[in-house]
């Protein structure tokens, strides 16, 4: 037996343990700092249910931009990425069959979500393998000479524009919902979306350095916008679910005849000015309605499951990770 063992056993003055004896003042400051403690997570908990009041300057991932408008917002963005004739063309001639939104949609959204997953969540070897996938399968899409447009799947500048549309995805569900970005905000989560690019074939130096920067390129680009017949109708027919007919056990025609049209209806909010034109859309007393009951539901939504794309895209990247280890092909 130990002599600090001997000491500890013995009876204090007032017949407890010394060695557990603590003074009123030691136990007050550990009350006051469990209470500090049990606060602060309160707060967190209230603060994640009120986004407009939250400080973006703190977040760590782009996914705490996300509301319960990401599924409203998703075709927007395929829009104003296909606004990209080298990008509309390399989708609607692609010859990677497993890949094509308008034949395999629920395999190509299930891709997607497991690239801004690695992006915005994954280690450097999630990056590492994706980088090596996704350049393997562009290696494929190029232009042929029947093509309107020469381009190349793994081309730095249409990889860019891709990401650049990419992190309007996450800044539009929180802004067209809650409230505009502080400047300072919109360069913390500009340097969270650099991964977006590089986890593609894009250098870190080309990525804009500035917010400014950012929508200088991106105003550019958008300038060059020319989305002509054959891509126009892909996305059309995109923003109404039509690929899902006759998939998912019938489910996938339900969804494309009842929520498609809605879907179809709220994208002209999502997409500049110059996509929508291109689109042909013009924005109705219906379609302004219908936003309005989108935005309704998708607060209360975020009050319930705040930042929702942070739990699916988890899931996106441990099922990744699952596939590996058992040797199941990712793509």
């Amino acid at each position: 037996m130990t002599a600090v063992h001997t000491h500890a056993s013995l009876p204090g003055p007032t017949g407890s343990n010394s060695g557990s004896t603590q003074s009123p003042g030691a136990l007050a400051r550990g009350g006051t700092t469990a209470r500090s403690a049990a606060r602060a997570r309160l707060d967190r908990f209230l603060v994640r249910r009120r986004p407009a009041e939250r400080d973006l300057t703190q977040i760590d991932s782009l996914l705490d931009l996300s509301s319960g408008l990401w599924p409203w917002l998703a075709g927007a963005n395929v829009v104003m990425q296909l606004a990209n004739p080298g990008v509309g063309h390399g989708v609607v001639e692609s010859r990677v069959e497993s890949g094509r939104v308008d034949r395999h949609p629920i395999k190509r959204a299930r891709t997607t979500a497991l690239y801004l997953a690695v992006a915005t969540l994954g280690s450097a070897e999630d990056r590492r393998f994706i980088h090596e996938e996704v350049k393997r399968i562009h290696d494929e899409v190029v232009s042929t000479s029947d093509s309107p447009v020469r381009y190349s799947g793994n081309s730095q500048k249409l990889q860019l524009w891709v990401a650049l549309c990419l992190i309007r995805f996450f800044v539009d569900q929180f802004e067209l919902l809650y409230r505009p970005l502080s400047a300072a905000e919109r360069e913390h989560v500009l340097g969270l979306g650099e991964p977006l690019a590089t986890v593609l074939n894009v250098r870190p130096e080309a990525w804009p350095a500035t917010w400014d920067e950012y929508e200088r390129v991106f105003a550019e680009g958008m300038e060059e916008a020319t989305i002509d017949e054959p891509v126009r109708a892909m996305l059309d027919d995109l923003c109404e679910f039509g690929p899902l007919d006759g998939k998912l056990a019938g489910s996938g025609s339900l969804l494309h005849r009842t929520v498609g049209p809605v879907h179809h209806s709220y994208t002209r909010f999502g997409v500049p000015g110059r996509a929508r034109e291109k689109m042909g859309w013009e924005i109705t007393p219906s379609d302004l309605r219908r936003k309005r009951r989108i935005h309704t539901v998708a607060r209360g939504c975020d009050r319930v499951i705040p930042t929702p794309l942070r739990r699916l895209y988890t899931a996106a990247l441990w099922d990744m990770r699952a596939r590996r280890a058992l040797g199941i092909d990712v793509f």
